[in-house]
C-alpha cells in the first residue's frame, strides 16, 4: 500500500512539473509575441527613430534652392538700410510653416518692395526653439554670413526641409550644402566647431520672447512713424502685402 501511495504521489508530482513547463513556455512564447509586435508598432508610430526615412540623414537628396535676389544684403539682413519700412522676421529652419513662408510668400515680397527699396527684411532664428537641428542650422547660417551667404544658406535651408528633428539638419548635410554653395570649408567649419554664433541665436529667442513672440513664423512690419503690425504664422502673400501697403502710407502723410 505505501509503495502504491508514493508511486502515486511521484506521478501527481510528474504531471505537475510539466503543467509549470508547459505555462512558462506559454509565457515565453507569448512575451515574444508581444515583443515582436511592439516593434512593428514603434516602426509605424511618425517621429520614432525607426520611423526616420534614410533619406532624411542623406547628402546625396539635397538640392539647390532656386535663386532668388537679395539686395544689399548685410548679414541677416536684405534691402535698402534707407528703407521706409523694415519687417523683422522670427523663424525657425525646422519649422514647416516657416518653410512655407520662405518657400511661398518671401520670394514676392523680395520682389514687389524689397527689390524696388521700399521694405527693408531683418531675420532672426529662434534658437533651439524646436530641437538641437534648429540651433545648428541658426549657428550654420549665421556662419555662412561670414562669408556674404546668409541668405543663400537661409534658401537652400528651408528648401531642404524633412520634418522636426529627423536628420535633416545633421552636421554632414549641414557641411554638403556648404559645399554647395562653394564657401570656404575651412573657416566656415572652424565657425562652426567654435560655436561662434550659438550665443546670438539663442539671443534671437530670447528677444523674440521678449517681445512677445510665442511661435514661429512671426512677424513686426515697422512703418516710419515707428508705429508696429504683428503677423502670426505663414499667412498668405495678400496678408503682408496689406500690412506693408498700410505701413508704406504712413510715410507719405
Amino acid at each position: 500500500m505505501a509503495k502504491r501511495n508514493k508511486k502515486a504521489e511521484l506521478r501527481r508530482q510528474r504531471a505537475a512539473r510539466r503543467r509549470r513547463e508547459r505555462i512558462v513556455t506559454m509565457i515565453v512564447i507569448a512575451g515574444a509575441i508581444l515583443l515582436v509586435g511592439g516593434l512593428f508598432i514603434l516602426a509605424a508610430v511618425p517621429g520614432s527613430s525607426s520611423a526616420t526615412p534614410s533619406a532624411a540623414t542623406a547628402v546625396s537628396d539635397i538640392v539647390l534652392p532656386p535663386k532668388h535676389p537679395h539686395p544689399h544684403a548685410e548679414m541677416n539682413v536684405v534691402g535698402d538700410p534707407n528703407a521706409p519700412v523694415t519687417i523683422i522676421e522670427y523663424s525657425d529652419f525646422q519649422c514647416p510653416f516657416c518653410g512655407k513662408f520662405a518657400r511661398e510668400t518671401e520670394p514676392r515680397i523680395l520682389q514687389d518692395y524689397v527689390v524696388p527699396g521700399k521694405v527693408r527684411l531683418v531675420y532672426r532664428t529662434f534658437g533651439n526653439w524646436i530641437g538641437p537641428e534648429s540651433l545648428l542650422a541658426a549657428e550654420a547660417a549665421y556662419c555662412a554670413g561670414d562669408q556674404g551667404k546668409f541668405w543663400d544658406f537661409h534658401d537652400i535651408l528651408f528648401y531642404n526641409q524633412h520634418g522636426e528633428n529627423r536628420g535633416a539638419f545633421t552636421r554632414p548635410r549641414i557641411e554638403k550644402m556648404a559645399q554647395m554653395l562653394k564657401l570656404d570649408m575651412q573657416k566656415f567649419n572652424a565657425c562652426l566647431d567654435s560655436h561662434k554664433y550659438q550665443q546670438q541665436a539663442m539671443q534671437d529667442l530670447k528677444d523674440g520672447q521678449a517681445a512677445g513672440v510665442k511661435g514661429t513664423p512671426s512677424f513686426f512690419v515697422i512703418a516710419p512713424d515707428g508705429s508696429q503690425q504683428f503677423i502670426e504664422g505663414a499667412l498668405p502673400y495678400a496678408r503682408f502685402k496689406e500690412a506693408i501697403d498700410a505701413a508704406l502710407a504712413k510715410s507719405q502723410k
